[in-house]
């Protein structure tokens, strides 16, 4: 079967949402087709790793409320569908359910879960990327005495850990890394490990896992300098791979993601990208990045759209330069990060009642601020950075007094 649509966004994501939406708003003349391998409408991933484990992993809740608008207004939502090949001569993309045609063309496929081999196959063992992942997890340590081995200390993990320990299992954050969240700097790092210590998380950092020891009821995970977690259900979160292997022969460069300028173009004038699976030049800073956060996958989305909208009506293409940010909420604590820091930069503390407070210093200017907790402070520096941030205007609005009095580290 063979069909059209003015417009084809492959992928079933908030990137995927925020393109039909814009291209919607934009050019409502437009026909626009969504195709996504899921059978369900696009919903919100950031929860699954936040809810208690004691509520239901409420589905309608998820879903994206401008989805089931956009269903109403026309928008066509081709579930269970999975793209297999595009021909960017056609202008055709392959599914499973046979070939749509485009005008122009949004990939919007993300990026998927790496499962180490050692693990491939093993009972009780899972990621956390999708609703039936959650779904899974949750019937999985619904007895209270299962432990819990979580690999990978990174947001996904540490989410999941906090919520886990809440419930009362034993829980093992592993990681490779001796120093969690370690690209943030050595304090951020350390702050990070005594969040979890002090909120009854045991951590394993500094050595990796090689296998297991056991079986279903008494299982360990084994580690390379010998040592054995419990761990009735392991948990991995060790990072993910762009969804880009349906896009072999396509004629698209693809380089640890799909390589775009700075309008998101990927290929001829007619295909467009968003999401993680995106490598682009961000004007804003003059790097070429790939970032794997729901903010930027989000503003990702409604540039493409409206992009590969004007690619056929003739409009001026935007450039797409946002300020990474990202949250993540551990333990009661949220932890929010935005800008863009290279590691040479001075971090500068600030500690109060309120949270903490790392400020990323290059020359005059301040580059990135991340906190745990002290909300206000870090809604008026995340607005502050969009426009460019002068060191002493940070410190003026982080409280910080005189700012070439401000020791930095």
């Amino acid at each position: 079967m063979s069909t059209y649509s003015d417009m084809v966004i492959v992928g079933g994501s908030v990137a995927a949402t925020r393109a039909a939406e814009a291209a919607r708003r934009h050019a409502p003349s437009l026909t626009v087709t969504v195709v996504s391998a899921e059978s369900h409408l696009p919903y919100e991933r950031p929860p699954l790793s936040k809810l208690p484990l004691g509520e239901p992993v409420d589905l309608d809740e998820l879903t994206y409320p401008a989805a089931l608008r956009l269903q109403e207004e026309g928008v066509k939502f081709a579930l269970d569908t999975r793209a297999d090949g595009l021909d960017i001569g056609a202008k055709q993309v392959s599914t499973n359910r046979g070939t749509i045609g485009y005008g122009a063309l949004v990939i919007a496929t993300g990026c998927e879960p790496i499962l180490p081999p050692m693990l491939e196959g093993l009972p009780d063992v899972y990621v956390l990327r999708s609703y039936e992942d959650a779904v899974a997890l949750r019937r999985a340590v619904a007895e209270p005495g299962r432990s819990v081995a979580v690999i990978g200390a990174g947001f996904i993990g540490g989410e999941f850990a906090a919520t886990l320990v809440k419930e009362g299992h034993e829980v093992t954050l592993v990681d490779l890394a001796a120093k969690p969240l370690g690209r943030f700097g050595d304090a951020v790092a350390d702050a990070y490990e005594r969040l979890h210590l002090g909120n009854g998380v045991d951590l394993e950092l500094g050595t990796g896992a090689v296998g297991t020891v056991g079986a279903s009821g008494s299982r360990s995970l084994e580690l390379a300098d010998g040592t054995l977690i419990p761990a009735d259900v392991i948990v991995v979160g060790v990072g993910v791979r762009p969804s880009v292997a349906w896009l072999d022969g396509s004629g698209l460069t693809i380089e640890n993601g799909i390589v775009c300028d700075e309008t998101l173009r990927a290929g001829d004038g007619s295909v467009f990208a968003a999401g993680d699976a995106v490598r682009w030049p961000n004007p804003r800073y003059g790097e070429t990045m790939r970032i794997e956060h729901w903010t930027t996958a989000a503003e990702q989305g409604r540039i493409a759209g409206i992009n590969a909208a004007n690619s056929l009506l003739g409009g001026e293409l935007k450039s797409c330069a946002p300020v990474p940010y990202f949250w993540s909420d551990q333990h009661g604590v949220r932890i929010q990060y935005a800008g863009h820091r290279t590691g040479a930069e001075q971090v500068v503390e600030h500690h109060d009642q309120d949270g903490s407070l790392y400020l990323y210093r290059c020359g005059d200017e301040a580059v990135a601020v991340l906190a745990f907790e002290m909300r206000p402070v870090f809604v008026r520096l995340r607005a502050a950075l969009r426009n460019g941030l002068f060191w002493e205007q940070a410190c003026e609005i982080a409280g910080l007094g005189e700012p070439d009095r401000v020791a930095s580290r």
